[in-house]
């Protein structure tokens, strides 16, 4: 189960130290460059806005840490520059991925309010398949309903306590 976490309302992330560690360019989204750095096993996705620069560095919007599991990329954490909230751009950034590098995405075994509303937008977005299992070395998944603020499943108890289930989202469009 997505574990609740608290975090920070306000977040400065700063700008670019260097633009070399950027890695590659997969697109842009809400006026915003993306990009992701492989390293070893992991990745590292930077959302950077060139419009606001100091000595010539871009602004960094948001930053996103992935993990594979499985068949599958683990969010182990997703943090956004307060600047840039209310803008959907975890789920823009989370759907360019999915999209242009094919990856299928697993919900983070923590999770803020907001990333459980991420997950929510994720489950109404047209091109993206969301959907769960009871634990890890479950076969059985089941499609999730989008509620007010976080997803449910008919089968699975997504947010209780001694849930062990995982969320998954891929893009099918």
């Amino acid at each position: 189960m997505p574990e609740p976490i608290h975090m920070e309302k306000r977040n400065n992330l700063g700008y670019i130290e260097d633009e070399d560690d950027l890695g590659e360019l997969i697109g842009t989204r809400a006026g915003l460059e993306v990009w992701v750095e492989h390293s070893g096993i992991t990745k590292f996705v930077s959302v950077v806005d060139r419009s606001v620069t100091k000595r010539g560095l871009p602004r960094v919007a948001m930053e996103i840490d992935l993990s594979p599991s499985g068949k599958a990329w683990h969010v182990d954490i997703a943090r956004a520059d307060s600047r840039y909230k209310g803008r959907n751009l975890a789920v823009r950034v989370y759907v360019l991925l999915m999209k242009k590098l094919g990856l299928q995405m697993q919900a983070g075994t923590s999770q803020s309010i907001g990333g459980r509303k991420i997950w929510n937008k994720l489950n109404r977005h047209r091109d993206i398949l969301v959907f769960a299992r009871p634990n890890s070395r479950s076969s059985k998944v089941s499609l999730v309903k989008s509620g007010r603020r976080q997803l449910s499943a008919e089968s699975i108890d997504l947010y209780e306590e001694d849930s062990n289930a995982e969320i998954f989202a891929y893009a099918i469009g």
